[in-house]
């Protein structure tokens, strides 16, 4: 299993209009994950409905790529 770290530090709106910060984003065998600091992998209700702040770690072409692969 392969895993790329792209974000860091991302702070978002969850579905519940929760709000999370210290979030990283990985890519896991060609699909997008975020996490939180304690690994709790955000999906369902707790998935990611809009970024507020992030540090990318790739170059905007392989970001652009890595946006376009599911969302878990």
């Amino acid at each position: 299993m392969k895993s790329i770290l792209f974000a860091i530090n991302i702070k978002a709106v969850l579905q519940d209009n929760s709000e999370v910060d210290n979030v990283k984003g990985f890519v896991i065998n060609n699909k997008r994950i975020y996490k939180l600091s304690d690994d709790t992998i955000l999906t369902g209700t707790k998935k990611i409905k809009k970024f507020l702040f992030a540090t990318f770690t790739v170059s905007p072409e392989i970001l652009h790529v890595i946006m376009s692969l599911e969302n878990i």
